[in-house]
C-alpha cells in the first residue's frame, strides 16, 4: 500500500481537495493509503477513513452511519418537532386529530422514537422546525460527496425505509433499480397503513 499525505491548510486547499475526490475514490487509488492533515472543521478524519475503505459497500455504509450519528448527536435531548401529547407543532397549530407528525405516514413509527435510522427522514424538517432551530442539511456533510450523484439523489429521497433497505438502494449500480425499489416500498407502505397486509406482492423487498 502506497501512503499519500494531503495537507489542507485553508479553504483554497479544501476546495481543491473536493474537486479531486472523484479521482481519489477511483480504481486508480485502490492501493493508496490516504493521510489527511489540517483543520478539523473540514471533517478530514471522516474523509480519510472513508477513502481508505477500498470496498465500495463498506465505504457507503460508513458514510451513511457517520451522517446519521452526527445528526443524532446534534439533536440529542431536543424535541425538534415540538411533540406535546403526540402532536407536533403543525398538528397542534392546525388542531389536527392525527398524531406523530410526518412519521404517521411511516409503517415503522413507534411511540418511543424512530427505529429505522433513515438519513432522508433525519434531514427533513418542516418550516415550523426551521423557524425554531438551526437544523442539519445535506450540505452540512461534505464527505457525502464521496458518494456517486445517483446515491446522493437516493439519500435525499429514500424516506420511510429501514437503514438496511436504504443501504441496498445505495449498493445498486443503477438509479432505475433503486427508484423501483423505493417506489414499491411506497406502495407497500401505503397499503399497510390501511390495514391491507400484502407483503406477498413484494417478495424482492
Amino acid at each position: 500500500m502506497i501512503s499519500m499525505k494531503i495537507v489542507i491548510q485553508d479553504e483554497k486547499d479544501y476546495q481543491k481537495f473536493l474537486r479531486r475526490l472523484f479521482f481519489y475514490k477511483s480504481i486508480f487509488y485502490s492501493f493508496v493509503s490516504f493521510q489527511l492533515e489540517g483543520d478539523s472543521k473540514y471533517s478530514l478524519s471522516v474523509f480519510q477513513t472513508a477513502l481508505n475503505f477500498k470496498s465500495r459497500r463498506k465505504r457507503i455504509e460508513y458514510l451513511y452511519d457517520q451522517a446519521c450519528s452526527m445528526i443524532d448527536s446534534k439533536n440529542k435531548n431536543l424535541n425538534l418537532c415540538g411533540f406535546v401529547n403526540g402532536r407536533c407543532y403543525v398538528q397542534r397549530k392546525k388542531k389536527q386529530k392525527e398524531c406523530n407528525g410526518c412519521c404517521r405516514l411511516c409503517i415503522y413509527q413507534t411511540n418511543h422514537g424512530c427505529p429505522t435510522q433513515n438519513l432522508a427522514c433525519k434531514l427533513f424538517h418542516c418550516g415550523e422546525v426551521k423557524q425554531r432551530y438551526s437544523v442539519c442539511s445535506f450540505e452540512d456533510f461534505p464527505y457525502l460527496k464521496l458518494l456517486s450523484l445517483k446515491n446522493q439523489y437516493v439519500l435525499k429521497n429514500d424516506y420511510f425505509s429501514l437503514r438496511e433497505d436504504v443501504l441496498k438502494d445505495l449498493y445498486a449500480y443503477t438509479l432505475t433499480f433503486s427508484c423501483l425499489r423505493i417506489f414499491f416500498r411506497i406502495i407497500k407502505n401505503f397499503l399497510l397503513k390501511r390495514g391491507k397486509v400484502l407483503f406477498f406482492l413484494f417478495p424482492m423487498l
